[in-house]
């Protein structure tokens, strides 16, 4: 016969191989009620959940209970309640798209073979601040600590499209004046005009993607995506880069498809809907 520490052993071995039902079960409810809108009735919160009203209805007396819901007396229906509130908010404190994105990028870099950098938005603009560098890829631009120009590199094009014009328009106005960035060659600063650098901005949101082809480095081509917070701003840039003539940066192809993917698991990880 097993003793008492064998029996508790056991116990939690299921418990962390399997998990709790119960548990599970009650996660279904709560994600019912995490959507944004006017409260919930019963019937939606069931439907949602997958479960019964009568079950689900237990759940969410527990969770008013416990002010993880709430029960709004004009409509009886339901939503998240303090408790839950000051557990997202708690969450979002410990949250940092340099962390979150941290394995995202090694991952990236294996999936696709190319370069994975992260960028974020610094006091001299888009600067990148983690590197997942490619055993072969001739990288010379788009080092921790590189700052990007907001038209001619494909991280600054994508801060450009989505970044509150506010803190854009002192750097905007610099590089459409033709103020050379540190990082650029000569020859390759795009020369602009307003018109033409909005349609460029348009053209990446709806793609959700921004591409060069050497506009910034003739040796290097880019591919770059955004990185959503909790509240729908811009947290940073997910870019893969690679040689000129080897990477395939083409907006619909392998490598553009799983950039956006891995942007969007982050973006989710830092509670963007």
């Amino acid at each position: 016969m097993k003793g008492e520490h064998e029996r508790v052993a056991d116990r939690d071995a299921d418990v962390e191989s399997g998990g709790v039902q119960a548990v599970d079960t009650a996660l279904r409810v709560l994600s019912a009620l995490v959507e944004m809108g006017p409260p919930l009735m019963l019937k939606t919160v069931a439907e949602r959940a997958e479960m019964p009203p009568p079950q689900a209805h237990r759940y969410l007396v527990s969770f008013c209970r416990g002010g993880l819901a709430e029960r709004d007396p004009a409509s009886g229906g339901y939503r998240l309640g303090p408790l839950a509130v000051r557990l997202g908010l708690a969450a979002i404190r410990h949250l940092h798209v340099v962390n979150v994105g941290a394995q995202a990028l090694g991952e990236l870099r294996d999936e696709v073979g190319y370069t994975a950098g992260l960028a974020i938005w610094g006091a001299a603009g888009p600067t990148f601040v983690r590197v997942e560098e490619s055993s072969d890829a001739l990288i010379v631009s788009g080092r921790p600590g590189s700052v990007m120009p907001l038209l001619s590199s494909s991280t600054g094009r994508v801060f450009g499209a989505y970044m509150p014009r506010s803190i854009t328009e002192p750097f905007l106005r610099r590089e459409l004046a033709g103020e050379r960035h540190p990082g650029a060659s000569p020859s390759t600063i795009p020369r602009l005009t307003k018109e033409q650098m909005e349609a460029l901005f348009q053209h990446v949101r709806e793609h959700g993607l921004a591409q060069v082809r050497g506009d910034l480095n003739p040796g290097l081509h880019g591919l770059s995506a955004p990185v959503f917070d909790h509240a729908g701003g811009i947290a940073g840039v997910i870019t893969v880069m690679g040689p000129a003539g080897v990477i395939d940066v083409e907006l619909e192809g392998p490598i553009a498809q799983a950039l956006r993917t891995k942007a969007r698991q982050v973006s989710r990880r830092m509670g963007a809907s």
